[in-house]
């Protein structure tokens, strides 16, 4: 009786390490793949931070362009305000156009951001991979002004709403 005892220990012994050998194999085959999704979660979400910085400073550089009075270096001090705040390196900035007057019914601001330059960690999937944003915006102007930069919006892809430009 003790002896079938013992044997019976030693069976079940036995079955749990070949199970813990065949849990150790079925982990260093699925480890991998953890680490690498894990890893790819990390590069799409600090590229998606950089995308999202970049269209808030392109943005909040057409809102101060398109003031009167304005000019494209306050467009551009806007949106690199924004970008050394996040500490992001060698980002540009672009204003069209170069010479906002009275008469300048529109202001495209394109904000352009390395990721290489501006990440974490090394990227090993997107450091070639440059971060865009550019936002048109109406200037504040009369709406005959205004209306002028309708054609050009339209060519640019965006539904314009009459009652959007002062109608």
């Amino acid at each position: 009786m003790i002896l079938s005892r013992m044997r019976n220990a030693q069976h079940r012994n036995q079955r749990i390490e070949r199970r813990a050998g065949a849990v150790l194999v079925e982990f260093a085959l699925v480890l991998p793949v953890i680490l690498f999704s894990f890893a790819c979660m990390v590069e799409i979400s600090c590229v998606l931070l950089l995308q999202h910085t970049a269209d808030t400073a392109a943005y909040e550089g057409a809102r101060s362009g398109l003031i009167p009075g304005a000019t494209a270096a306050h467009a551009i001090d806007a949106s690199n305000s924004l970008l050394s705040v996040a500490g992001l390196k060698k980002t540009q900035v672009f204003v069209t156009p170069a010479n906002i007057e009275e008469t300048t019914p529109l202001i495209t601001v394109l904000v352009e951001i390395p990721v290489a330059s501006n990440y974490w960690i090394s990227p090993f999937l997107l450091k070639d991979f440059i971060v865009k944003s550019e936002v048109t915006l109406f200037c504040e102007r009369p709406p005959v002004v205004q209306l002028t930069g309708v054609p050009a919006m339209k060519t640019k892809g965006a539904k314009v709403k009459p009652q959007a430009i002062g109608l």
